[in-house]
């Protein structure tokens, strides 16, 4: 089976909030007017100690590294 690229998501069941359970992953994948809430999450499986899964996780704490190369500037401008 060929590995997942990093901007497609791994398929998931896109279900409504109230009807994610307990190590599900709350990332939300679509908009959907008839479910409460309005979106429908990911629902992959998750550890215990995330609220997202694997691919999920990644992306929300992913760096720019334009942004970490300007912060480092910025740090080295201000003690100049």
């Amino acid at each position: 089976m060929p590995e997942n690229p990093e901007n497609i998501r791994p398929t998931s069941r896109d279900v409504p909030l109230i009807q994610l359970g307990l190590y599900q992953c709350r990332f939300p994948v679509s908009e959907d007017p008839s479910v409460p809430g309005g979106y429908r999450f990911c629902a992959g499986p998750t550890s215990p100690d995330r609220v997202y899964c694997d691919h999920h996780h990644n992306i929300v704490t992913a760096v720019d590294p334009r942004r970490a190369r300007s912060g480092l500037h910025l740090a080295q401008r201000r003690a100049a």
